[in-house]
């Protein structure tokens, strides 16, 4: 007898250890891809091989980012107070309830924008990362173009090899858009020159370097 009430009073532990499991994980699936996000690089900064091999990781992390939080977004909320499975105190389900659901709002929207531009600008991928080999210097060449929304911009980076095939970005200058980009080495730097071979910006590379 002893041992058979026993077995039943464990029953409810263990039905209540099994019920946490999908809000934990619901938690996990929304502030994983909110911390990717706040870091502002794609996969915590882990910069592998190219900018535009990163910024294509990126466009599938998106997608991965929006599945994930609207996956957590039900496991939390498909059953009434399943934060209270993990917080016992009301005041502090509560507000998580309140914090998840803002958070939750914000990435979602976020992420269905972020897919949208994705998919238009997916195709101009070579448009928007250049890379040139000036002397000895790796230059990356990131093309800031709004569109009709604003001016478009070009931001010159060094970039530096790291181990592990990673690397590093040191930012040189900024300049205004030049149409067909083309860059030739000089005595202090490079030029930047239009398609059709007209001069358009000097910079130097004085002081910045890999080392």
């Amino acid at each position: 007898m002893h041992n058979h009430s026993s077995k039943k009073t464990s029953m409810p532990h263990r039905d209540a250890a099994v019920r946490r499991i999908p809000v934990f994980v619901g938690l996990l699936l929304i502030l994983i891809p909110l911390a990717e996000s706040v870091n502002g690089s794609v996969l915590w900064g882990m910069n592998y091989h190219s900018p535009k091999l990163m910024s294509q990781v990126g466009d599938m992390v998106a997608w991965v980012k929006l599945i994930a939080v609207c996956a957590g977004v039900y496991l939390i909320f498909k059953q009434k107070g399943a934060l209270k499975l993990l917080f016992k105190n009301k005041w502090v389900s509560n507000i998580l309830n309140i914090f998840i659901a803002v958070v939750a709002f914000i990435q979602v929207n976020l992420g269905f924008f972020d897919v949208a531009m994705d998919m238009v600008l997916t195709d101009n991928t070579d448009y928007f990362h250049k890379e040139f080999e000036i002397g000895k210097n790796t230059i990356y060449v990131h093309t800031l173009d709004q569109g009709a929304l604003g001016k478009a911009y070009h931001n010159f980076y060094l970039k530096c090899p790291l181990p592990l095939h990673r690397f590093e970005l040191k930012p040189i200058e900024q300049t205004d858009w030049v149409l067909d980009l083309q860059l030739k080495a000089t005595d202090v730097g490079f030029g930047v020159f239009n398609g059709r071979g007209e001069f358009k910006h000097d910079i130097g590379l004085n002081g910045i370097n890999c080392t």
